[in-house]
């Protein structure tokens, strides 16, 4: 989930009468001021031009101060931008002490921050906290590859390097970003794209961890995405593209959903619940609840594929392009050049089409029986595995563990105690219970980490690789998803029990066992 305004002054110039910006007039016959080349070059992300611009000699006016300011943030730099901004002629104007408060509660979340590169592959990333250092090869990874399927997609490269934010709460995400925390926690806002750099929450601030591949593909197609359109795009199309293109990277998985947004706006259109493309408001973070952030989603997913199917993708393209001229003018223009229909006429048309086509019926319940007493079984499991008691934690369990138990955290709970016990006759019961991929009902970390190891013992080794890449795909501090579905016996240290091979994995292993067992 992503938040996304129109940046702050996308031509970045500050009130006419404090900074004597150009009138549009005077622009349009002598062509960009050094100001505005300046600005753009930063929303366009392509900071080594911003730094070329601003090395030519001449005088500096207050509104180019703010954009070198402005520069800093988008690098980063948020202790450089706080004391460029301290100068009274920027600090006095509204969007002067806008950028500097943001500046300096970035400046103080990130000031013990580490930078690890990835040099080659043009990729930077900062981290908070020290434990998260081993997620570093995997996130840069995931980006390499994101970045390149982006690029196809909407035909348009992003500078490097490409940044990235590791953050350690929704409190840190935040005062790098300058979205608000009530806003966050409202819709459940894990990453944002903000400031021509992902900010991303750690994986290790969820208890259960979450899809934080997708969601930093998510985040980079709004940076692509902006960049083609000098930040002109307008909300919709801003986070259709970016729900459209988030697994575009990878191949398909299980659990995957690709009718998921026709679905869910059907069902919101004929029951009154609609959001509406064009009433989204600045961000769909900022939208009143979960549920119409949902909705919001589904709706431009939906909007957008149906727009590519219909007009193609080389009108997409267009848009894009007309969108980076038309300024201003928004939408509308751009899409009547490029189709001859208004966004007003896409709408009901894509809508006809919806209602034309209703989805299947809902599919019964994939989960097994829950209540009170699985809850306290499941608990009391818990606590007699982490106290050494794995046949007990086994057993307390069992009863759960039927045909029609399609819930992979209660399988995974029976499988992992069984295993625990150490007894070679308890291997086969442990394998019972988990179950294969068509016995579950959901993703879930640790369980694909724990079928990964069934599967190798098999000698399955291809299907083993994928069961551990999708554990770490939504849960990479999760013992069983990072340790290859082993795990170090309870109250001993956490270089005790088998590692992975491979050097990565093994870091992010030791890194999971370090973190409170649950």
């Amino acid at each position: 989930m992503s938040w996304h305004w129109q940046s702050l002054l996308a031509v970045s110039l500050l009130s006419a009468s404090a900074l004597s910006a150009p009138t549009h007039a005077v622009s349009e016959l002598l062509g960009p001021s050094r100001t505005e080349r300046v600005a753009n070059a930063v929303t366009e992300l392509d900071l080594a031009e911003a730094d070329k611009i601003l090395a030519e000699k001449s005088s500096e006016s207050p509104a180019l101060a703010f954009e070198r300011a402005r520069l800093s943030v988008y690098r980063g730099d948020c202790d450089v931008a706080a004391a460029s901004l301290s100068r009274p002629e920027l600090a006095e104007t509204k969007e002067g002490e806008s950028l500097k408060q943001l500046a300096e509660s970035c400046a103080r979340a990130t000031v013990s921050g580490l930078v690890i590169e990835d040099k080659p592959r043009g990729l930077w990333l900062r981290i908070q906290d020290d434990a998260d250092r081993a997620l570093a090869p995997f996130l840069f990874d995931v980006a390499d590859q994101a970045r390149a399927a982006i690029t196809r997609a909407v035909g348009v490269d992003l500078p490097r390097p490409l940044r990235i934010d590791l953050v350690r709460d929704l409190f840190s995400l935040s005062a790098v970003s300058g979205l608000p925390v009530e806003a966050a926690e409202t819709t459940g806002t894990l990453a944002v794209a903000r400031w021509g750099r992902v900010i991303l929450l750690s994986p290790r601030a969820t208890r259960f961890g979450f899809p934080w591949q997708d969601t930093l593909t998510h985040e980079i197609t709004h940076l692509v995405v902006t960049r083609a359109t000098r930040d002109h795009a307008p909300l919709w199309l801003q986070e259709g593209m970016a729900k459209r293109l988030e697994t575009s990277w990878r191949a398909a998985r299980p659990f995957d959903e690709p009718e998921w947004a026709d679905t869910l706006a059907y069902r919101a259109l004929v029951e009154g619940r609609s959001i509406g493309i064009d009433h989204l408001g600045p961000s769909i973070a900022m939208l009143p609840t979960p549920e119409a952030a949902s909705i919001a989603f589904a709706e431009v997913t939906s909007f957008v594929s149906y727009f590519a199917r219909e007009a193609g993708e080389p009108a997409l393209h267009l848009l894009f392009a007309d969108l980076r001229g038309a300024g201003e003018h928004g939408a509308d223009i751009a899409l009547r050049s490029g189709t001859g229909y208004t966004l007003h006429d896409w709408n009901e048309r894509w809508q006809r089409a919806l209602l034309a086509k209703p989805p299947a019926a809902i599919p019964p319940s994939l989960h097994g029986a829950g209540g009170r007493d699985l809850a306290r079984r499941v608990r009391l499991s818990d606590l007699l595995l982490a106290n050494g008691k794995a046949r007990a934690a086994a057993d307390e369990i069992a009863s759960a563990i039927t045909p029609q138990q399609r819930e992979p955290a209660i399988r995974w709970r029976s499988a992992r105690a069984l295993f625990a016990t150490g007894n070679a006759g308890d291997t086969e019961a442990a394998e019972k219970s988990l179950g294969a991929l068509t016995e579950i009902g959901s993703v879930h970390g640790p369980w694909f980490g724990v079928r990964g190891r069934v599967l190798r013992s098999h000698g399955d080794v291809a299907d083993a690789e994928a069961a551990f890449q999708i554990g770490i795909a939504v849960d990479p501090l999760a013992e069983d998803a990072a340790c290859e579905g082993e795990r170090a016996p309870s109250g001993e240290t956490s270089v005790t029990g088998k590692l992975p091979a491979d050097p990565a994995r093994r870091a992010l292993c030791l890194a999971a066992r370090e973190r409170p067992r649950d």
